[in-house]
């Protein structure tokens, strides 16, 4: 994946980084998601906005004059000058990946942005990150769950209600 190849070629200053979903996205710390390039070397969202933004039309001038040469760039494997491990976690998954340089607004090597709360110097604090989002998580969910069942209770008390209008009216009928 070249999105470090895409950065450095276009002199991009804004954040680049992947999202599998949707691409390379170029952007700001606020919006990121200016320019989303896909991997097969086509804007998929361009940026419009009025004023314009000389760097970011600039990008965009540059991918679109040549792109060939945007396409094998994204194809071309990025090489980094350092490779510093760096932690992060999926659920009870804790990733090792590695990165150029830590912390924000930094990339890892997979492209992918890290945040200061999610991504670790060490092992240890990203399981510990991620006990405590999990316990959170969990509580979040106990909330929820009781939310749920009493709004099922309610349901079924109006069901109830109605199944005794509705034997009340079906009463008046044969009167």
């Amino acid at each position: 994946m070249g999105w470090k190849n895409v950065k450095e070629h276009y002199r991009i200053k804004h954040i680049v980084q992947v999202r599998p979903e949707k691409g390379i996205c170029i952007g700001s710390p606020y919006v990121s998601e200016l320019i989303v390039v896909d991997l097969d070397g086509r804007i998929t969202k361009r940026y419009e906005k009025r004023p314009v933004n000389a760097d970011l039309h600039r990008y965009q001038q540059e991918m679109n004059g040549d792109p060939d040469k945007l396409r094998m760039l994204i194809q071309t494997p990025d090489s980094f000058s350092k490779s510093i491990p760096v932690y992060t976690f999926d659920g009870a998954q804790i990733l090792e990946k590695y990165c150029e340089e830590l912390g924000w607004p930094n990339i890892t090597h997979d492209g992918e942005l890290m945040y200061d709360n999610t991504f670790f110097e060490n092992r240890a604090d990203a399981i510990q990150k991620a006990v405590s989002e999990n316990m959170s998580w969990s509580k979040a969910l106990d909330l929820s769950i009781a939310e749920a069942e009493k709004r099922l209770e309610e349901l079924r008390a109006e069901r109830e209600r109605q199944e005794t209008d509705q034997a009340t009216l079906e009463a008046m009928l044969n009167e």
